[in-house]
């Protein structure tokens, strides 16, 4: 029912006609969102479109022109007879001698071909080169995208899901945006201007040839919905294949430790079978509506043949007119057959159209403000105030948390798991934001800040020590990829790292494995903290740096960090409070708020949680001291 605001009554009308065709009005909204998203990047392109474009026109002329050699040789050189209808004012150019004329229309036979092959060179290869451009852009910019968007939907999101959908469905997107388009012109153009010849030719027959529309639209309506119900599900199980292959290369280690091998070739083999089965029945329904169209086209031409012979019978039509008829006839049906199979990759380009823009539409919460400017040189005074921050409905993880790290200071942050140790370091990158409170660099609102430059002053050590598939010098000089080469060797020489690196096959040019893998672990963690040093920023985070390490590999380390945090504002979040022991000060997160704050020896003193957590650890009971509370608070 209508609502009486004008703006009810739209959408009332407007859920009429979706509920007329639902599945059109999808299609065409999902069209218009790709084209929204992604026409833009057409536009350095348009040059070489207009030339291509102007190409495809010429081809689709000089097929007009290819069947007429053929009637005049039947007509006047074969038959003798004079050319009738609107082609007789042509034949007065004509010569009138039948080898003279033979040879004319063989020449221009070859003529048209050659041309027609030049046509159609070039503008295969300017749609090549849009195309390849086209979606070379679309993936670097997709790529761009994604590493903006937040942890919370980046975890939502499996790696072999994202790494399909910046692969097979970037290239099939390319083709929705760039060749569907040339070919549905392309198409479109030979079909209508194909049967205005026809038309002008002899109208009856072209009613006659267009007798098969109506029953075509009709079954690619029906097949559609299946066509785009089974791409979608493909595209789906094919992302499962991918998951699975990404997650078993990953845990190879594991899977061969447990000795799990054929465990997970059974569930491979299940899931690609799935996927085997869901392409075949999309190559099943697709085959069908192609073999259908196949078909219908053989009876219009069997109906024109029909009733065309019987008219050059009746001297109405000579036999080059049928020929030339019967020639537009397949030029006719041609673009519905191409139709159609361009119908069925345009439905699963379609689903990938839809995947790419689920992603692009998915927009990062944290942004750059309007008025935001380059972060300054910091001293590095921290301070948080009143923070409160949740990850979803209900109970904030935070609640008015507040607390000060002066500058150089070294500040852990402790407490049991889930506390929110790390969303204080995340809140501090801006990696999220609070939903009250603020933030404040040397007392400015770190919003106020443009996100890189912010960044730019602080480096990382992360949980796990993340190398990439690159030389040694390129991942120390990661986070300053501008720096000279005595810099880095100075950070790797202050990180206990320079002597275990010329040890390397190429030194500082060795390239490192995935993730550092032919590196070992306390390795791995120096060349994380030469990275560190090298960026030589005011404020160091320091989330679970020594995770993984066994007591000998992190005493090996331990003077690197020193060197590390020498004069830096650090963060330090770690598990274990023997890496802790000399922060300056230790804040003790439990519930949302700091129960505690102090030295090691003052927390200790008191009967506290962090007590509690060290006796947990070190399995002893430590004496309390007498008066310590009233020397912690003083």
């Amino acid at each position: 029912m209508a609502t009486r605001s004008s703006k009810g009554s739209i959408h009332s009308e407007d859920a009429s006609a979706d509920a007329q065709s639902p599945v059109l009005s999808a299609k065409l909204r999902l069209v218009r969102r790709i084209h929204g998203n992604f026409g833009p990047f057409l536009r350095p392109y348009y040059p070489r479109l207009i030339l291509a474009y102007s190409s495809l026109f010429g081809s689709v002329l000089l097929g007009l022109l290819k069947p007429w050699p053929l009637k005049l040789i039947i007509d006047r050189v074969l038959l003798d007879q004079p050319v009738h209808g609107k082609a007789a004012y042509a034949s007065q150019f004509l010569s009138q001698d039948k080898s003279t004329l033979l040879v004319l229309m063989c020449l221009g036979i070859v003529v048209l071909a050659v041309f027609d092959s030049l046509f159609s060179y070039f503008k295969k290869y300017l749609l090549r080169v849009v195309g390849q451009g086209v979606t070379s852009d679309i993936r670097e910019h997709i790529f761009a995208h994604f590493q903006t968007l937040p942890f919370s939907t980046r975890r939502l999101t499996r790696t072999g899901d994202v790494v399909l959908r910046l692969t097979s469905d970037i290239r099939a997107l390319g083709d929705l945006v760039v060749v569907y388009a040339q070919r549905l012109t392309d198409y479109g153009f030979g079909f209508v201007s194909t049967l205005v010849v026809m038309a002008l030719m002899d109208w009856k027959m072209t009613f006659l040839a267009l007798a098969i529309v109506p029953p075509l639209y009709f079954i690619s309506y029906r097949f559609s919905v299946n066509l785009r119900a089974l791409a979608k599900k493909r595209r789906a199980k094919e992302s499962e294949v991918a998951s699975l292959v990404h997650e078993a290369v990953g845990s190879m280690a594991v899977v061969q430790a447990f000795a799990q091998e054929d465990r997970e070739k059974r569930r491979f083999a299940s899931e690609s079978q799935q996927s085997l089965r869901a392409a075949l029945e999309s190559a099943r329904v697709g085959g069908a509506f192609s073999r259908v169209v196949k078909i219908l086209e053989a009876m219009g031409v069997a109906a024109v043949v029909w009733i065309g012979a019987w008219r050059v019978i009746a001297g109405e039509l000579t036999p080059g007119d049928l020929i030339v008829f019967i020639a537009y006839v397949k030029n006719l049906y041609d673009p519905i057959d191409n139709l159609s199979e361009l119908f069925v990759g345009f439905q699963e380009s379609l689903v990938s159209g839809e995947r790419i823009v689920e992603l692009v539409e998915t927009d990062s919460q944290i942004k750059d403000a309007p008025d935001a400017v380059e972060a300054p040189a910091f001293r590095g005074e921290v301070r948080f105030e009143a923070v409160t921050f949740g990850y979803g409905k209900g109970r904030p993880l935070f609640d008015r948390l507040s607390f000060v790290a002066r500058p150089g200071q070294r500040v852990a942050l402790v407490g049991s798991s889930g506390a929110g140790k790390t969303t204080v370091l995340n809140l501090l990158l801006r990696f999220l934001d609070p939903c009250q409170g603020r933030i404040l660099l040397d007392g400015e609102d770190i919003r106020r800040f443009t996100l890189r430059s912010l960044r730019s002053r602080i480096s990382v050590v992360f949980q796990e020590a993340v190398l990439f598939r690159r030389s040694v010098r390129e991942n120390i000089a990661y986070g300053k990829p501008e720096a000279a080469f005595e810099a880095i060797v100075a950070a790797a020489k202050a990180a206990q790292a320079h002597d275990f690196i010329l040890g390397l096959p190429d030194a500082y040019e060795t390239v490192l494995d995935e993730r550092g893998e032919n590196l070992s672990g306390g390795q791995r963690q120096r060349i994380v903290i030469a990275r560190a040093m090298l960026r030589n920023t005011p404020v160091l985070v320091l989330d679970e740096p020594a995770t993984g390490l066994d007591a000998v590999t992190e005493s090996q380390v331990d003077a690197a960090w020193g060197s590390l945090m020498e004069g830096r504002t650090t963060f330090i979040v770690a598990h274990r409070l023997s890496t802790i022991r000399k922060a300056d000060w230790i804040l003790v997160i439990e519930d949302g708020s700091v129960v505690e704050q102090g030295t090691h020896e003052q927390l200790l003193a008191r009967s506290g949680r962090y007590r509690e957590l060290h006796q947990a650890q070190h399995g002893q009971d430590l004496p309390l001291v007498a008066g310590a509370h009233r020397e912690a608070t003083a």
